[in-house]
């Protein structure tokens, strides 16, 4: 295997730096921009019927079926954890994303905190 499709190669790591940059943009980014990258994931999913780094990742991986394949039901099943990978995916691609945009609300407009790049 390559660097770029090993289980913790290149693409496993700019995935996780998205994941964790993201939980992060309502410290930095505005609530309508974290919005618009709700609805840009949800184009992205809906063009590529998944996401495409996931695509990227986890193309050649054994025992994945296309609508289960996930980063966290992969690693969840990796590490050992039992899971259930629609309810998985649903939670991750569904409540993750919305729970950030609703933190940035809160945050932003009941709390009044500016985000750090637009102050």
């Amino acid at each position: 295997m390559g660097k770029l499709n090993n289980d913790f190669g290149i693409i496993f790591w700019t995935h996780l730096s998205v994941i964790i940059i993201f939980i992060l943009t309502p410290f930095f980014l505005p609530y309508y921009i974290i919005f618009c990258l709700v609805i840009l994931f949800y184009i992205q999913n809906l063009l590529f019927k998944n996401c495409i780094l996931t695509k990227a990742q986890l193309k050649n991986k054994e025992g994945m079926a296309e609508d289960e394949s996930s980063f966290f039901v992969y690693y969840f099943k990796k590490i050992g954890f039992p899971v259930n990978a629609k309810r998985i995916k649903k939670y991750f691609s569904w409540s993750i994303l919305w729970l950030v945009f609703i933190f940035s609300l809160f945050w932003q407009l009941d709390l009044g905190k500016s985000p750090l790049w637009f102050k």
